[in-house]
């Protein structure tokens, strides 16, 4: 291989070939936000409204706020590049119009890791400020919690339809207050956390818009070269203490091994963390007084494997059931997940949830079904999920035998369970009619750790794998990337002592008091024939990259 004694090589490919945002300059690249079908040719869409980090501008109240027909405003609340410039220079009138992009002092682009979050506020949302605060809050706990060695990026997207223009100005506002910098100082101690955050704020006056193109979006604008993308915010997801130390040790592991993609899982979590009202007195001061929720660490992986209190269902705790799914149900029982949830079940959430199960909605019972009837013994989930929680328990422990001595993690038996992992993640994409159900209604969207080189040379992961922007909707197809990776040839691994978890706080803060009980949460394309089209063309498309790149590996021999 001509990589040997040249590792930079490898860790660089990605800020010369792919077309992301490196330190220095923003990604080019449209997102579509909105997208309809469009009648000729079979599958084609037009999009409704696009977006750009191009476009964006700097927060600044004196420029008039104006919406174009067809895209979106994207507006910089706060970026690295702007608190560090405020230390010595003095502020040139002409700075503010042009945002500045990341500064590269505060991290090491080759092996950093970025963590890219994004957050759609309803108009339903901003009728109840506090739920705004909330969400708000929930992002805040996160970025706390990845610390500030390491960069993230947030992308708010606000429904600027709303009649009532003084709640948006009011929800912006809040936003500003949360995020934002004041020209004086360059950071508070209640902003210290934030010093590596690019915040930013996206307007259309489209009610909802595609949560994948914001995903790709904010994946874009990342300078480092691995990312950790897909923590869906509005479910009340905390990831756990020390989870961007555990990402940084695979980053650095992994610097010349190119190809990678760590699974993070979710819970549920049955239990508040009440650890903090006894101990570290400053920093729960600290959590207090920025309405931060905390989470907890690896550190308590045993015990709750043991109290059985997280599930992996997370659907048992939204806020909202999914409505009017048109295909038949059966028994609500999930087979595929005999080991959570136990004896006391949710009991401890004290019925605070129950609210929501009123109504039932019946595309839960199907996604069930389907997991049950899935011909793979165990679906992928299922099996990313038991190696995870076997090398999380070994890295608490530092032994294989530590916990109940049943852990299977010797090497063979990795590499094998990866094995199984991407057979499963492939044979996803069969076509067969119950793969292509169960990968349409998977109803969590993962949290992957990627690796912005591909597995081969030239092989760039931002523009050969990004989600499918057109499959807006709760459930759409969210397993769809992670099945094109495994057959595009990454490795398929899980990111050990580091997960996502929602607790009965988290939750009760995001969900609206409203009386709603249900919401659409299917594919919001409205032709199911484009659909249909869009899933034939993503399967087919990593063969054809896997022909362009052995014609291209073959010309750099020749």
């Amino acid at each position: 291989s001509n990589l040997v004694g040249k590792p930079k090589i490898v860790s660089n490919d990605w800020m010369i070939a792919d077309t992301g945002s490196t330190s220095s300059r923003q990604s080019s690249n449209n997102f579509c936000l909105k997208s309809s079908p469009k009648g000729y040719p079979k599958g084609a869409t037009v999009c409704n409204v696009n977006a750009s980090w191009m476009g964006a501008r700097a927060n600044d109240s004196s420029l008039p706020s104006t919406v174009v027909e067809g895209s979106a405003t994207v507006t910089i609340i706060r970026s690295p590049a702007t608190t560090s410039k405020l230390r010595g220079t003095k502020k040139k009138k002409s700075d503010s119009t042009i945002p500045s992009w990341w500064d590269d002092k505060l991290f090491d682009a080759a092996n950093g890791v970025t963590l890219s979050l994004t957050l759609q506020i309803t108009s339903a949302d901003m009728r109840d400020e506090s739920v705004v605060k909330n969400l708000l809050s929930l992002a805040d706990s996160n970025i706390y919690t990845w610390g500030t060695h390491q960069p993230s990026v947030l992308l708010i997207y606000l429904d600027a339809s709303v009649e009532d223009g003084d709640m948006l100005v009011r929800t912006r506002e809040l936003v500003e207050e949360t995020f934002g910098t004041t020209d004086d100082s360059e950071t508070t101690p209640e902003t210290a956390h934030l010093k590596g955050s690019l915040v930013t704020i996206v307007e259309s006056a489209e009610p909802s818009v595609s949560r994948k193109a914001l995903m790709n979006m904010a994946a874009h604008a990342a300078p480092t070269r691995w990312i950790v993308t897909g923590l869906e915010l509005e479910r009340g997801l905390v990831l756990s203490k020390e989870a961007a130390l555990h990402a940084t040790r695979e980053a650095l592991v992994h610097a010349n091994m190119p190809g990678h993609v760590f699974v993070i899982p979710q819970f549920a979590s049955t239990r508040d963390d009440t650890r903090a009202k006894n101990g570290e007195k400053e920093a729960d001061a600290f959590l207090t007084e920025r309405n931060l929720f905390s989470s907890v660490g690896a550190d308590l992986l045993p015990m709750i494997r043991e109290k059985q209190t997280m599930t992996s269902n997370l659907e048992e705790f939204d806020c909202m059931e999914c409505s009017g799914n048109k295909q038949d149900t059966s028994e609500d029982k999930d087979d595929d997940e005999p080991d959570v949830g136990g004896g006391e079940t949710f009991g401890d959430d004290g019925g605070e949830e129950t609210s929501a199960d009123e109504e039932e909605g019946d595309d839960g019972q199907q996604r069930r079904r389907l997991t049950e009837s899935s011909s793979f013994e165990k679906s992928a989930e299922k099996q990313l999920e038991d190696l995870w929680w076997n090398l999380s328990v070994v890295q608490v422990y530092g032994t294989a035998g530590g916990f109940n001595s049943k852990v299977k993690t010797s090497l063979s038996t990795v590499s094998k369970a990866e094995d199984h992992i991407e057979v499963a993640l492939i044979s996803l994409l069969d076509r067969s009619n119950e793969h292509e159900q169960y990968l349409r209604h998977f109803d969590k969207s993962p949290i992957l750790m990627i690796d912005r080189n591909g597995p081969r040379k030239g092989m760039m992961s931002l523009d050969l794998a990004a989600e499918v922007e057109e499959f807006s909707g709760k459930r759409c197809y969210n397993l769809l990337r992670l099945a094109q990776l495994a057959v595009l040839g990454y490795n398929i691994n899980v990111l050990p002592g580091v997960f996502a978890a929602s607790y009965p706080k988290t939750r009760m803060a995001v969900c609206q008091k409203k009386k709603k009980k249900t919401q659409p949460c299917d594919c919001e394309l409205e032709s199911e024939a484009t659909i249909k089209q869009i899933l034939i063309d993503e399967v087919k498309r990593p063969g054809k990259i896997a022909v362009l790149m052995n014609e291209f590996e073959s010309k750099v021999v020749q």
